[in-house]
């Protein structure tokens, strides 16, 4: 494979990646607590060509690591700015005003973080998730039966006037750590240090954290990309016909 078609396939893979990651971001436009993510680039280092698994690398090594500029490695990250806040009205909807603070879930596969506080109760009478995981209180899952169940400013949660919980939310240093599962979900990975429990977060009632995505920005990205993808794909399929030409007939007698 000739140099310009490495360029032309490590950008059209970009583009691609750069595609299905802003389609994820509109699709989440109005999710709340989503958090956006885009791409970084860099360029390829010459150890993570195959030039460099050789046993004997010269002259081979230096002449493939020189034929493939461009081949680039593609990393997603999450943009963790807060979002805007929906006033709803719902006693169960809660938001964040800190971008570093969670509520904590608890899943089959353990405690996940999340900043979407649409909350509701599930069979068992838990605050939980609309899915029907429970949300964590200071002593584990919230027991909330009576008819009348509101969460105040302060997180705490009242059944008919009552309190019966206080959300238990917590802040993360770096969240740079966190992986998403579901699309407003994360985990920290096993090694990372655990977050601290906030005593006195900063919950605001009847409201949600919407999705911090722009769908104007989300659209030029959007068109920029699918430009993009299209540009590249025409580069690698002209050198492909430039070198067929050049294999069947240059040098050819007329």
């Amino acid at each position: 494979m000739d140099r310009g078609t490495y360029a032309s396939a490590s950008a059209g893979i970009k583009e691609l990646s750069r595609l299905e990651i802003v389609n994820n971001n509109l699709a989440n436009v109005n999710t709340p607590g989503f958090k956006r993510q885009f791409l970084i680039t860099t360029p390829q280092s010459f150890e993570d060509t195959l030039a460099a698994t050789l046993d004997s690398p010269a002259p081979y090594a230096k002449a493939d690591h020189e034929r493939t500029p461009g081949v680039q490695e593609v990393k997603t990250v999450t943009d963790f700015s807060i979002g805007s806040f929906k006033n709803t009205g719902n006693p169960l909807d809660v938001a964040l005003r800190d971008p570093k603070q969670f509520f904590v879930v608890q899943t089959p596969d353990g405690d996940r973080y999340t900043r979407a506080g649409n909350f509701t109760l599930n069979e068992e009478g838990q605050v939980s998730t609309v899915d029907g995981y429970p949300v964590l209180g200071d002593g584990g899952a919230i027991q909330a039966t009576g008819a009348h169940i509101t969460i105040t400013n302060g997180g705490v949660v009242q059944s008919d006037g009552q309190e019966v919980g206080r959300l238990r939310v917590v802040q993360f240093d770096d969240t740079s750590p966190l992986v998403r599962h579901e699309a407003s979900r994360f985990e920290l990975p096993t090694g990372n240090p655990a977050p601290e429990d906030v005593d006195d977060p900063g919950v605001i009632s009847e409201a949600l954290e919407m999705s911090n995505v722009s769908a104007i920005q989300s659209v030029i990205e959007l068109i920029g990309a699918t430009r993009g993808f299209e540009l590249y794909t025409k580069s690698a399929k002209s050198i492909d016909e430039m070198n067929n030409i050049a294999i069947t007939q240059v040098g050819r007698k007329t």
